[in-house]
């Protein structure tokens, strides 16, 4: 949620800067081997589509989803000049850190779920299973390694879907909204 709401940030906000130049300026972006971020979005679908429960019934999608961030790490490298790409692949190594700290799994507290599902308590999220339809283990904040750059931040009202998100996403965020900015433009100055 948080990632396509920085792409509609970005390209509104690229919008008013460079109104009718704006799919001039976003074409213009030297990325190299655009195609291993959408291989990575690609791979972390089958997680993303999987109902909560056991984290053993789910080892092959989270294979799948290590292999995404691995992907996705090759493509912050091959395009590590941009300014955008650099906040991305800071908020994307901020995310590995925590998931492989955790055994291959981004950590979300039952606080952080009661918050998230309106009409539930802390108590109703079992821990130590993967919370459907995400990337995410219920940990406590006491089992979890790294628990300030887990999924702790919320995307508040007026959002009708609260999110969980970690400051990773938040960096990611960042980095494409900067990203959609376009290159920057030389100024040419007239003697």
């Amino acid at each position: 949620m948080i990632l396509a709401l920085a792409v509609a940030l970005g390209l509104v906000a690229s919008f008013i800067h460079y109104r009718d130049r704006v799919f001039r300026q976003i074409a213009a972006i030297p990325l190299h081997s655009l195609w291993l971020a959408g291989l990575a979005l690609v791979l972390q679908w089958p997680l993303l589509q999987t109902k909560g429960g056991s984290v053993q019934s789910v080892q092959a999608q989270q294979v799948l989803f290590l292999l995404s961030l691995l992907m996705l790490l090759i493509f912050v490298w091959r395009n590590r000049q941009l300014k955008g790409i650099q906040i991305v692949g800071l908020g994307v190594i901020c995310n590995l850190l925590v998931i492989l700290a955790n055994g291959g799994w981004m950590p979300i507290t039952p606080q952080t779920l009661a918050h998230i599902n309106p009409g539930t308590v802390p108590e109703q999220w079992p821990v130590q299973v993967h919370y459907g339809y995400s990337k995410d283990i219920i940990l406590l904040r006491q089992q979890t390694k790294l628990w300030a750059l887990s999924d702790i931040l919320v995307l508040p009202p007026p959002f009708p879907h609260p999110t969980a998100f970690s400051s990773g996403d938040l960096l990611i965020a960042l980095g494409i909204i900067v990203l959609l900015q376009g290159p920057v433009e030389k100024k040419t100055t007239t003697p």
